[in-house]
Protein backbone atom coordinates (compact mmCIF):
# COMPACT_ATOMS: atom_id res chain seq x y z
CA UNK A 1 0.00 0.00 0.00
CA UNK A 2 1.11 3.26 -0.73
CA UNK A 3 3.38 5.43 1.83
CA UNK A 4 0.76 8.24 1.85
CA UNK A 5 -1.78 5.74 3.53
CA UNK A 6 0.03 6.94 6.97
CA UNK A 7 -1.12 10.64 6.28
CA UNK A 8 -4.88 9.82 6.45
CA UNK A 9 -6.37 10.58 9.50
CA UNK A 10 -9.52 9.90 8.80
CA UNK A 11 -10.91 6.21 9.93
CA UNK A 12 -9.45 3.16 7.96
CA UNK A 13 -10.98 -0.67 7.68
CA UNK A 14 -9.58 -3.30 9.02
CA UNK A 15 -11.53 -6.36 8.37
CA UNK A 16 -11.25 -9.74 9.90
CA UNK A 17 -13.35 -12.66 7.82
CA UNK A 18 -16.49 -12.50 10.00
CA UNK A 19 -20.00 -10.93 9.65
CA UNK A 20 -18.82 -7.93 10.84
CA UNK A 21 -16.15 -5.17 10.19
CA UNK A 22 -13.74 -3.69 12.74
CA UNK A 23 -12.63 0.24 12.25
CA UNK A 24 -9.35 1.43 13.95
CA UNK A 25 -9.70 5.35 14.61
CA UNK A 26 -6.30 6.90 15.20
CA UNK A 27 -4.92 3.19 16.78
CA UNK A 28 -7.74 2.90 19.44
CA UNK A 29 -9.24 -0.44 20.10
CA UNK A 30 -12.93 -0.79 19.44
CA UNK A 31 -14.96 -3.06 20.34
CA UNK A 32 -15.33 -5.91 17.61
CA UNK A 33 -16.72 -8.93 16.34
CA UNK A 34 -13.95 -11.48 14.31
CA UNK A 35 -13.43 -14.79 14.01
CA UNK A 36 -10.15 -15.04 16.17
CA UNK A 37 -10.88 -13.36 19.15
CA UNK A 38 -14.92 -13.95 19.81
CA UNK A 39 -15.71 -10.16 20.66
CA UNK A 40 -12.44 -8.52 21.54
CA UNK A 41 -9.85 -7.32 18.62
CA UNK A 42 -6.89 -8.67 20.25
CA UNK A 43 -3.89 -5.96 18.79
CA UNK A 44 -4.20 -2.20 18.64
CA UNK A 45 -2.29 -0.34 16.35
CA UNK A 46 0.14 2.59 17.76
CA UNK A 47 2.17 5.51 17.07
CA UNK A 48 5.77 5.61 17.88
CA UNK A 49 5.18 8.40 19.74
CA UNK A 50 2.52 6.79 21.88
CA UNK A 51 4.75 3.26 22.46
CA UNK A 52 7.85 6.25 23.46
CA UNK A 53 4.70 7.18 26.03
CA UNK A 54 4.16 3.74 27.40
CA UNK A 55 8.11 2.91 27.74
CA UNK A 56 8.49 6.75 30.02
CA UNK A 57 5.05 5.97 31.44
CA UNK A 58 6.55 2.21 32.83
CA UNK A 59 10.23 4.00 33.79
CA UNK A 60 8.28 7.01 35.54
CA UNK A 61 6.62 4.39 38.08
CA UNK A 62 9.67 2.67 38.95
CA UNK A 63 11.49 6.18 39.47
CA UNK A 64 8.74 7.73 41.69
CA UNK A 65 7.83 4.08 43.52
CA UNK A 66 11.49 3.25 44.53
CA UNK A 67 13.29 6.98 44.55
CA UNK A 68 15.46 5.85 42.03
CA UNK A 69 16.32 8.67 39.74
CA UNK A 70 15.18 7.91 35.58
CA UNK A 71 18.29 7.34 34.18
CA UNK A 72 18.74 4.56 36.97
CA UNK A 73 15.15 3.18 36.63
CA UNK A 74 16.01 2.83 33.10
CA UNK A 75 19.34 1.22 33.46
CA UNK A 76 17.15 -1.38 35.44
CA UNK A 77 14.63 -1.80 33.22
CA UNK A 78 17.30 -2.97 30.12
CA UNK A 79 18.84 -5.22 32.52
CA UNK A 80 15.90 -6.80 33.77
CA UNK A 81 14.19 -7.15 30.32
CA UNK A 82 11.92 -4.47 30.89
CA UNK A 83 9.81 -6.32 33.41
CA UNK A 84 8.56 -4.24 36.13
CA UNK A 85 7.28 -6.81 38.27
CA UNK A 86 10.53 -8.32 38.61
CA UNK A 87 12.53 -4.89 39.56
CA UNK A 88 9.90 -3.92 42.05
CA UNK A 89 10.65 -7.24 43.80
CA UNK A 90 14.40 -6.76 43.47
CA UNK A 91 14.35 -3.13 44.73
CA UNK A 92 12.07 -4.10 47.60
CA UNK A 93 14.17 -6.42 48.95
CA UNK A 94 17.38 -5.16 49.12
CA UNK A 95 17.72 -1.31 46.79
CA UNK A 96 21.53 -0.76 47.78
CA UNK A 97 22.45 -4.22 46.30
CA UNK A 98 20.51 -3.93 43.13
CA UNK A 99 22.24 -0.95 42.59
CA UNK A 100 25.43 -1.96 42.99
CA UNK A 101 25.01 -5.28 41.13
CA UNK A 102 23.58 -3.29 38.51
CA UNK A 103 26.78 -0.72 38.02
CA UNK A 104 24.66 2.25 39.52
CA UNK A 105 26.77 2.73 42.45
CA UNK A 106 30.51 4.35 42.57
CA UNK A 107 33.01 2.29 41.90
CA UNK A 108 35.97 2.10 43.64
CA UNK A 109 38.91 4.47 42.09
CA UNK A 110 41.99 3.24 40.70
CA UNK A 111 44.56 5.26 43.19
CA UNK A 112 47.03 5.28 40.35
CA UNK A 113 44.81 7.34 38.19
CA UNK A 114 45.25 11.08 38.03
CA UNK A 115 42.39 12.85 38.71
CA UNK A 116 43.81 16.24 37.05
CA UNK A 117 44.98 14.34 34.55
CA UNK A 118 43.42 15.85 30.65
CA UNK A 119 43.32 12.78 28.81
CA UNK A 120 41.56 10.12 26.78
CA UNK A 121 41.19 6.79 28.23
CA UNK A 122 40.79 5.57 24.71
CA UNK A 123 42.43 7.43 22.00
CA UNK A 124 45.44 8.22 24.24
CA UNK A 125 45.65 11.88 23.81
CA UNK A 126 47.78 13.36 26.53
CA UNK A 127 48.23 16.91 27.39
CA UNK A 128 51.86 17.06 26.54
CA UNK A 129 51.49 15.74 22.74
CA UNK A 130 49.33 18.47 22.09
CA UNK A 131 50.45 21.03 24.20
CA UNK A 132 53.43 23.58 23.80
CA UNK A 133 55.17 24.47 26.59
CA UNK A 134 56.74 28.13 27.12
CA UNK A 135 59.98 29.15 28.81
CA UNK A 136 58.50 29.03 31.86
CA UNK A 137 56.94 25.17 31.32
CA UNK A 138 53.48 26.91 30.78
CA UNK A 139 51.21 26.02 28.54
CA UNK A 140 49.83 28.86 25.83
CA UNK A 141 46.01 29.26 26.55
CA UNK A 142 46.11 29.64 22.47
CA UNK A 143 47.02 26.12 21.92
CA UNK A 144 44.85 23.98 23.69
CA UNK A 145 42.93 21.22 22.06
CA UNK A 146 39.26 21.86 22.47
CA UNK A 147 38.32 18.11 21.57
CA UNK A 148 40.45 17.09 24.32
CA UNK A 149 39.68 20.03 27.29
CA UNK A 150 38.83 18.56 30.58
CA UNK A 151 35.21 19.90 30.51
CA UNK A 152 34.51 17.82 27.15
CA UNK A 153 35.84 14.32 28.59
CA UNK A 154 32.88 12.16 29.73
CA UNK A 155 33.20 9.62 32.39
CA UNK A 156 30.08 8.10 33.80
CA UNK A 157 28.81 9.63 37.01
CA UNK A 158 29.75 6.11 39.17
CA UNK A 159 33.38 5.95 37.85
CA UNK A 160 35.94 8.62 37.02
CA UNK A 161 37.05 6.86 33.75
CA UNK A 162 36.92 9.76 31.23
CA UNK A 163 37.23 9.61 27.48
CA UNK A 164 36.61 12.16 24.31
CA UNK A 165 33.29 12.16 22.62
CA UNK A 166 34.94 10.67 19.69
CA UNK A 167 35.66 7.78 21.16
CA UNK A 168 32.34 7.51 22.57
CA UNK A 169 30.21 7.78 19.60
CA UNK A 170 32.56 4.90 18.02
CA UNK A 171 32.29 2.39 21.27
CA UNK A 172 28.75 3.22 21.31
CA UNK A 173 28.25 2.78 17.90
CA UNK A 174 30.23 -0.73 16.93
CA UNK A 175 29.45 -2.27 20.28
CA UNK A 176 26.31 -1.40 20.51
CA UNK A 177 23.83 0.89 18.18
CA UNK A 178 24.95 -0.94 15.18
CA UNK A 179 24.84 -4.63 16.54
CA UNK A 180 21.27 -6.18 16.31
CA UNK A 181 20.98 -7.93 19.77
CA UNK A 182 20.53 -5.50 22.40
CA UNK A 183 22.45 -6.22 24.99
CA UNK A 184 21.15 -6.17 28.92
CA UNK A 185 23.48 -3.12 29.69
CA UNK A 186 26.13 -0.46 28.06
CA UNK A 187 29.38 -0.87 30.03
CA UNK A 188 31.87 1.74 31.02
CA UNK A 189 34.72 1.70 28.06
CA UNK A 190 37.05 0.99 30.48
CA UNK A 191 38.22 -2.54 30.50
CA UNK A 192 37.06 -4.57 34.15
CA UNK A 193 34.67 -1.10 34.85
CA UNK A 194 31.68 -1.89 36.63
CA UNK A 195 30.12 0.94 36.02
CA UNK A 196 27.17 1.52 33.14
CA UNK A 197 26.29 4.18 30.93
CA UNK A 198 22.71 5.97 31.11
CA UNK A 199 20.81 8.57 29.65
CA UNK A 200 22.37 11.00 31.50
CA UNK A 201 25.61 9.73 30.16
CA UNK A 202 24.07 10.26 26.94
CA UNK A 203 22.86 13.37 27.22
CA UNK A 204 26.56 14.56 27.22
CA UNK A 205 27.61 13.76 24.29
CA UNK A 206 26.29 14.63 20.70
CA UNK A 207 22.70 14.66 19.51
CA UNK A 208 23.69 11.99 17.03
CA UNK A 209 24.46 9.54 19.88
CA UNK A 210 21.43 11.13 21.83
CA UNK A 211 19.00 9.76 18.98
CA UNK A 212 20.58 6.26 18.32
CA UNK A 213 20.65 5.86 22.17
CA UNK A 214 16.62 6.65 22.08
CA UNK A 215 16.02 3.99 19.18
CA UNK A 216 18.25 1.24 21.20
CA UNK A 217 16.10 1.59 24.33
CA UNK A 218 12.75 1.58 22.57
CA UNK A 219 14.51 -1.63 20.22
CA UNK A 220 15.17 -3.10 23.72
CA UNK A 221 11.39 -2.70 25.42
CA UNK A 222 10.06 -3.51 22.08
CA UNK A 223 12.04 -6.85 21.98
CA UNK A 224 12.35 -7.60 25.90
CA UNK A 225 8.99 -6.61 27.18
CA UNK A 226 8.01 -9.79 28.98
CA UNK A 227 3.95 -8.51 29.83
CA UNK A 228 3.03 -7.62 26.44
CA UNK A 229 4.01 -7.55 23.17
CA UNK A 230 5.03 -4.80 20.37
CA UNK A 231 5.65 -5.08 16.98
CA UNK A 232 6.86 -2.85 14.37
CA UNK A 233 4.50 -3.39 10.74
CA UNK A 234 6.59 -4.94 8.63
CA UNK A 235 6.01 -3.20 5.56
CA UNK A 236 8.72 -0.27 4.02
CA UNK A 237 8.36 3.29 4.83
CA UNK A 238 5.63 2.30 7.53
CA UNK A 239 6.23 3.70 11.46
CA UNK A 240 2.70 2.22 13.23
CA UNK A 241 3.57 -0.61 15.93
CA UNK A 242 1.09 -3.44 16.88
CA UNK A 243 0.69 -4.10 20.68
CA UNK A 244 -0.68 -7.57 20.78
CA UNK A 245 -2.82 -8.25 24.00
CA UNK A 246 -3.60 -12.10 23.93
CA UNK A 247 -1.25 -14.07 26.80
CA UNK A 248 -0.82 -16.62 24.65
CA UNK A 249 -0.70 -17.18 21.05
CA UNK A 250 -2.27 -20.91 20.42
CA UNK A 251 -3.76 -20.30 17.16
CA UNK A 252 -1.22 -22.41 14.73
CA UNK A 253 -2.92 -20.77 12.02
CA UNK A 254 -1.58 -17.48 12.62
CA UNK A 255 -3.38 -14.20 13.49
CA UNK A 256 -4.04 -11.64 10.92
CA UNK A 257 -2.61 -7.89 11.65
CA UNK A 258 -3.91 -4.99 9.45
CA UNK A 259 -1.78 -1.84 10.12
CA UNK A 260 -3.25 1.47 9.90
CA UNK A 261 -1.28 2.33 6.54
CA UNK A 262 -3.15 -0.82 4.91
CA UNK A 263 -0.61 -3.51 5.09
CA UNK A 264 -1.94 -6.75 6.41
CA UNK A 265 0.99 -9.53 7.82
CA UNK A 266 0.82 -12.21 10.14
CA UNK A 267 1.64 -11.61 13.49
CA UNK A 268 3.74 -14.78 14.06
CA UNK A 269 5.75 -14.82 11.68
CA UNK A 270 5.81 -11.20 9.87
CA UNK A 271 5.24 -12.85 6.77
CA UNK A 272 2.16 -11.39 4.81
CA UNK A 273 -0.83 -12.74 6.18
CA UNK A 274 -1.06 -16.38 4.44
CA UNK A 275 -4.36 -17.52 5.82
CA UNK A 276 -5.66 -20.59 5.07
CA UNK A 277 -2.03 -22.53 5.97
CA UNK A 278 -0.01 -22.55 8.89
CA UNK A 279 3.38 -20.41 9.53
CA UNK A 280 5.48 -23.43 8.86
CA UNK A 281 3.82 -24.35 5.76
CA UNK A 282 4.15 -20.69 4.71
CA UNK A 283 7.83 -20.51 4.95
CA UNK A 284 8.50 -23.81 3.39
CA UNK A 285 6.54 -22.74 0.24
CA UNK A 286 8.67 -19.67 -0.09
CA UNK A 287 11.65 -21.33 0.66
CA UNK A 288 11.20 -24.75 -0.94
CA UNK A 289 8.33 -25.73 -2.95
CA UNK A 290 7.91 -22.35 -5.03
CA UNK A 291 11.02 -22.30 -5.79
CA UNK A 292 11.56 -25.79 -6.96
CA UNK A 293 7.96 -25.49 -9.14
CA UNK A 294 9.59 -23.11 -10.42
CA UNK A 295 13.24 -24.36 -11.58
CA UNK A 296 11.27 -28.10 -12.65
CA UNK A 297 8.81 -25.69 -14.57
CA UNK A 298 11.73 -24.19 -16.31
CA UNK A 299 13.49 -27.46 -16.98
CA UNK A 300 9.73 -29.15 -18.24
CA UNK A 301 9.58 -26.08 -20.79
CA UNK A 302 12.92 -26.66 -21.88
CA UNK A 303 12.18 -30.60 -22.51
CA UNK A 304 9.11 -29.94 -24.34
CA UNK A 305 10.87 -27.93 -26.70
CA UNK A 306 13.65 -30.31 -27.40
CA UNK A 307 10.79 -32.64 -27.80
CA UNK A 308 8.95 -30.46 -30.38
CA UNK A 309 12.07 -29.69 -31.99
CA UNK A 310 14.45 -31.97 -32.20
CA UNK A 311 14.82 -35.82 -32.84
CA UNK A 312 17.49 -38.46 -31.32
CA UNK A 313 20.21 -39.48 -33.45
CA UNK A 314 19.91 -43.27 -33.36
CA UNK A 315 23.86 -44.27 -33.38
CA UNK A 316 24.55 -41.77 -29.61
CA UNK A 317 21.05 -40.99 -28.78
CA UNK A 318 21.73 -37.06 -28.31
CA UNK A 319 19.02 -34.55 -29.75
CA UNK A 320 19.69 -33.46 -33.07
CA UNK A 321 18.24 -29.96 -34.73
CA UNK A 322 17.99 -29.81 -38.44
CA UNK A 323 16.50 -26.71 -40.23
CA UNK A 324 16.01 -27.25 -43.70
CA UNK A 325 16.54 -30.60 -45.32
CA UNK A 326 18.41 -29.36 -48.89
CA UNK A 327 20.68 -32.59 -49.72
CA UNK A 328 17.61 -35.56 -49.16
CA UNK A 329 16.30 -37.38 -46.07
CA UNK A 330 20.13 -38.22 -44.83
CA UNK A 331 21.51 -36.45 -42.02
CA UNK A 332 24.86 -36.31 -40.65
CA UNK A 333 24.95 -36.08 -36.39
CA UNK A 334 27.67 -34.88 -35.05
CA UNK A 335 28.89 -38.25 -33.88
CA UNK A 336 29.57 -38.86 -37.90
CA UNK A 337 26.43 -41.32 -37.98
CA UNK A 338 24.01 -40.92 -40.92
CA UNK A 339 20.17 -41.41 -40.44
CA UNK A 340 17.47 -40.49 -41.98
CA UNK A 341 15.57 -37.83 -40.13
CA UNK A 342 11.84 -39.26 -41.12
CA UNK A 343 12.08 -42.89 -39.72
CA UNK A 344 15.18 -42.52 -37.84
CA UNK A 345 16.84 -45.79 -39.50
CA UNK A 346 20.38 -45.40 -39.94
CA UNK A 347 21.49 -45.51 -43.84
CA UNK A 348 23.14 -48.35 -44.35
CA UNK A 349 20.03 -50.17 -42.86
CA UNK A 350 18.13 -48.10 -44.61
CA UNK A 351 15.69 -49.69 -47.88
CA UNK A 352 15.79 -47.51 -50.71
CA UNK A 353 13.93 -47.91 -54.29
CA UNK A 354 10.61 -47.87 -55.72
CA UNK A 355 7.29 -47.98 -53.67
CA UNK A 356 9.38 -47.83 -50.22
CA UNK A 357 7.67 -45.31 -47.89
CA UNK A 358 9.18 -44.21 -44.52
CA UNK A 359 7.25 -44.22 -41.65
CA UNK A 360 7.86 -41.81 -38.73
CA UNK A 361 8.14 -43.68 -35.30
CA UNK A 362 6.14 -43.14 -32.46
CA UNK A 363 8.30 -41.42 -30.23
CA UNK A 364 5.84 -41.25 -27.23
CA UNK A 365 5.25 -37.98 -24.83
CA UNK A 366 7.29 -37.25 -22.23
CA UNK A 367 4.97 -37.08 -18.69
CA UNK A 368 4.38 -33.27 -17.74
CA UNK A 369 3.72 -33.10 -13.97
CA UNK A 370 1.26 -30.54 -12.60
CA UNK A 371 1.80 -27.30 -12.67
CA UNK A 372 -1.66 -26.10 -12.38
CA UNK A 373 -0.85 -24.96 -8.41
CA UNK A 374 1.81 -22.86 -9.84
CA UNK A 375 -0.35 -21.42 -12.74
CA UNK A 376 -2.88 -20.63 -9.78
CA UNK A 377 -0.55 -19.03 -7.59
CA UNK A 378 0.84 -16.38 -10.17
CA UNK A 379 -2.99 -15.85 -11.62
CA UNK A 380 -4.39 -15.40 -7.85
CA UNK A 381 -1.10 -12.88 -7.33
CA UNK A 382 -1.80 -10.78 -10.50
CA UNK A 383 -5.31 -10.41 -9.32
CA UNK A 384 -4.00 -9.42 -5.65
CA UNK A 385 -1.93 -6.44 -7.53
CA UNK A 386 -4.29 -5.27 -8.94
CA UNK A 387 -6.38 -4.76 -6.25
CA UNK A 388 -3.91 -3.19 -3.76
CA UNK A 389 -3.71 -0.77 -7.41
CA UNK A 390 -6.99 -0.19 -7.37
CA UNK A 391 -6.87 0.69 -3.53
CA UNK A 392 -4.25 2.57 -3.80
CA UNK A 393 -5.22 4.88 -6.69
CA UNK A 394 -7.99 5.36 -5.03
CA UNK A 395 -6.27 6.66 -1.61
CA UNK A 396 -3.85 8.80 -3.40
CA UNK A 397 -6.84 10.28 -5.63
CA UNK A 398 -8.65 11.34 -2.55
CA UNK A 399 -5.33 12.81 -0.52
CA UNK A 400 -4.10 14.84 -2.97
CA UNK A 401 -6.78 15.66 -5.04
CA UNK A 402 -10.47 15.44 -3.16
CA UNK A 403 -13.31 14.95 -5.02
CA UNK A 404 -16.81 16.16 -4.47
CA UNK A 405 -17.49 12.65 -2.88
CA UNK A 406 -19.45 12.11 0.43
CA UNK A 407 -17.13 11.13 3.64
CA UNK A 408 -19.81 8.38 4.21
CA UNK A 409 -19.38 7.51 0.13
CA UNK A 410 -15.57 7.86 0.52
CA UNK A 411 -15.70 5.29 4.03
CA UNK A 412 -18.03 2.60 2.35
CA UNK A 413 -15.46 2.71 -1.13
CA UNK A 414 -12.48 2.08 0.90
CA UNK A 415 -13.62 -0.48 2.84
CA UNK A 416 -14.87 -2.25 0.09
CA UNK A 417 -11.63 -1.90 -2.16
CA UNK A 418 -9.73 -3.43 1.26
CA UNK A 419 -12.15 -6.40 1.55
CA UNK A 420 -11.54 -7.10 -1.83
CA UNK A 421 -7.38 -6.94 -0.96
CA UNK A 422 -8.13 -9.11 1.56
CA UNK A 423 -9.93 -11.90 0.05
CA UNK A 424 -7.69 -12.00 -2.97
CA UNK A 425 -4.78 -12.09 -0.60
CA UNK A 426 -6.72 -15.40 1.37
CA UNK A 427 -7.03 -17.13 -2.06
CA UNK A 428 -4.13 -16.30 -3.23
CA UNK A 429 -2.97 -18.47 -0.28
CA UNK A 430 -5.36 -20.80 -0.50
CA UNK A 431 -3.96 -22.32 -3.85
CA UNK A 432 -0.61 -23.51 -1.53
CA UNK A 433 -3.09 -25.20 0.89
CA UNK A 434 -4.40 -27.06 -2.38
CA UNK A 435 -0.47 -27.48 -3.28
CA UNK A 436 0.34 -29.17 0.53
CA UNK A 437 -3.36 -31.52 1.87
CA UNK A 438 -5.53 -32.56 -1.17
CA UNK A 439 -2.14 -33.59 -3.43
CA UNK A 440 -3.51 -37.47 -3.21
CA UNK A 441 -7.20 -36.91 -2.72
CA UNK A 442 -9.11 -36.33 -5.77
CA UNK A 443 -12.44 -35.44 -4.02
CA UNK A 444 -11.05 -32.74 -1.81
CA UNK A 445 -8.95 -30.98 -4.46
CA UNK A 446 -12.20 -30.83 -7.04
CA UNK A 447 -14.47 -29.32 -3.75
CA UNK A 448 -11.41 -26.59 -2.75
CA UNK A 449 -11.43 -25.44 -6.43
CA UNK A 450 -15.17 -25.33 -7.01
CA UNK A 451 -15.10 -22.77 -3.75
CA UNK A 452 -11.99 -21.31 -4.85
CA UNK A 453 -13.90 -20.53 -8.30
CA UNK A 454 -17.27 -19.31 -6.39
CA UNK A 455 -14.95 -17.27 -4.09
CA UNK A 456 -13.12 -15.18 -6.94
CA UNK A 457 -16.86 -15.32 -9.12
CA UNK A 458 -18.20 -13.47 -5.81
CA UNK A 459 -15.00 -11.01 -5.24
CA UNK A 460 -15.05 -10.16 -8.95
CA UNK A 461 -18.57 -9.28 -9.05
CA UNK A 462 -18.07 -7.13 -5.96
CA UNK A 463 -15.13 -5.20 -7.15
CA UNK A 464 -17.26 -4.28 -10.85
CA UNK A 465 -20.17 -3.43 -8.20
CA UNK A 466 -17.83 -1.19 -6.33
CA UNK A 467 -16.81 0.26 -9.24
CA UNK A 468 -20.14 1.13 -10.84
CA UNK A 469 -21.22 2.85 -7.28
CA UNK A 470 -17.76 4.63 -7.36
CA UNK A 471 -18.58 6.10 -10.41
CA UNK A 472 -22.61 6.70 -9.38
CA UNK A 473 -21.71 8.68 -6.31
CA UNK A 474 -19.84 11.32 -8.10
CA UNK A 475 -23.35 12.27 -9.84
CA UNK A 476 -25.68 10.99 -6.82
CA UNK A 477 -24.83 9.20 -3.79
CA UNK A 478 -24.09 5.66 -3.79
CA UNK A 479 -26.24 2.52 -3.03
CA UNK A 480 -24.43 1.79 0.98
CA UNK A 481 -27.24 -0.73 1.25
CA UNK A 482 -26.33 -2.91 -2.09
CA UNK A 483 -22.76 -2.72 -0.86
CA UNK A 484 -23.54 -3.25 2.52
CA UNK A 485 -25.28 -6.32 1.69
CA UNK A 486 -22.92 -7.61 -0.90
CA UNK A 487 -19.80 -7.44 1.77
CA UNK A 488 -21.86 -9.11 4.36
CA UNK A 489 -22.49 -12.28 1.71
CA UNK A 490 -18.78 -12.16 0.95
CA UNK A 491 -17.62 -12.01 4.58
CA UNK A 492 -19.99 -15.01 5.43
CA UNK A 493 -18.72 -17.09 2.78
CA UNK A 494 -14.88 -16.41 3.25
CA UNK A 495 -15.77 -17.25 7.36
CA UNK A 496 -17.03 -20.21 6.35
CA UNK A 497 -14.35 -21.36 3.75
CA UNK A 498 -11.81 -20.44 6.37
CA UNK A 499 -13.69 -22.97 8.79
CA UNK A 500 -13.77 -25.00 6.14
CA UNK A 501 -10.68 -25.21 5.19
CA UNK A 502 -9.17 -25.60 8.79
CA UNK A 503 -11.32 -28.48 9.39
CA UNK A 504 -9.87 -30.23 6.46
CA UNK A 505 -12.68 -30.10 4.38
CA UNK A 506 -14.37 -33.08 6.51
CA UNK A 507 -17.73 -32.16 4.23
CA UNK A 508 -16.36 -34.20 1.53
CA UNK A 509 -17.48 -37.74 2.92
CA UNK A 510 -16.62 -39.50 -0.11
CA UNK A 511 -14.13 -40.26 -2.72
CA UNK A 512 -14.29 -39.60 -6.43
CA UNK A 513 -13.00 -41.71 -9.18
CA UNK A 514 -9.79 -40.94 -10.83
CA UNK A 515 -9.53 -38.31 -13.86
CA UNK A 516 -13.39 -37.47 -12.99
CA UNK A 517 -13.90 -33.85 -12.70
CA UNK A 518 -17.06 -31.59 -12.76
CA UNK A 519 -19.59 -30.54 -10.79
CA UNK A 520 -20.22 -33.77 -8.63
CA UNK A 521 -18.32 -36.14 -6.57
CA UNK A 522 -19.18 -39.89 -6.92
CA UNK A 523 -20.49 -42.38 -4.20
CA UNK A 524 -18.61 -45.07 -3.34
CA UNK A 525 -21.70 -47.21 -2.88
CA UNK A 526 -23.81 -46.60 -5.26
CA UNK A 527 -22.12 -44.37 -7.90
CA UNK A 528 -24.74 -41.46 -7.66
CA UNK A 529 -23.52 -38.12 -9.02
CA UNK A 530 -24.23 -36.03 -5.53
CA UNK A 531 -23.65 -31.61 -5.87
CA UNK A 532 -20.69 -30.96 -3.50
CA UNK A 533 -23.28 -28.82 -1.53
CA UNK A 534 -24.43 -32.17 -0.30
CA UNK A 535 -22.38 -33.49 2.92
CA UNK A 536 -23.72 -37.14 2.33
CA UNK A 537 -24.80 -38.81 -0.54
CA UNK A 538 -28.33 -38.02 -1.39
CA UNK A 539 -29.01 -41.45 -3.41
CA UNK A 540 -28.10 -43.65 -0.16
CA UNK A 541 -29.17 -41.57 2.46
CA UNK A 542 -32.65 -40.82 1.02
CA UNK A 543 -35.80 -42.37 2.38
CA UNK A 544 -37.17 -44.19 0.02
CA UNK A 545 -33.63 -45.52 -0.87
CA UNK A 546 -33.47 -47.24 2.63
CA UNK A 547 -37.53 -48.71 2.16
CA UNK A 548 -36.00 -49.93 -1.18
CA UNK A 549 -33.38 -51.34 0.63
CA UNK A 550 -35.44 -53.22 3.55
CA UNK A 551 -38.10 -54.62 1.14
CA UNK A 552 -34.55 -56.36 -1.23
CA UNK A 553 -33.48 -58.01 2.07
Amino acid sequence: ISPQLQNAKDDILIFTFGVKFVVAYGGRKLPSQTMETNGERPYSVLTRDEVEEKMKKQIDDISQIFLVSKSDATVLLISLRWDSLRVSDRLDVDKEKVLTESGLKAVATDSNLDSSDVSCGICCKIAGEFFEFDDDGKVDADDVDVDVAGDDLISTPFCAHKFCKTCWSDYLDKNFFSVEENKAAIPCPQRDCRGVVGPDTIEKLTVRDQEMYQKYVLRSYREENREWKIKQCPAPYCSYEIEFHRVKEDDEHSLNVVCLCGYIFCWRCMLESHRPVTCNNATDWLCGHLKNLLEESVKVSSLSWIDNNTKPCPHCYCPMQVDDLQWGPFVTCACSGRFCWTCLIPEDAHETGYGVACVAPDLGSRAEPDFSFLDLWEASQVSLELAKSDLEAFEESEIKTPSDLMEQDIKVIREGLMLVVQCRQFLKWSCVYDYLHTEYDTAKREYLRFLQENAAALVLSYSKTIKEEAERAKKLNCDKSKLSNEASNIGNYFYHFIKTLRDGLSEVKAKSYDNYGGPHWLCDRCTYGNSWFQNACKMCCDATASNAEKLSD
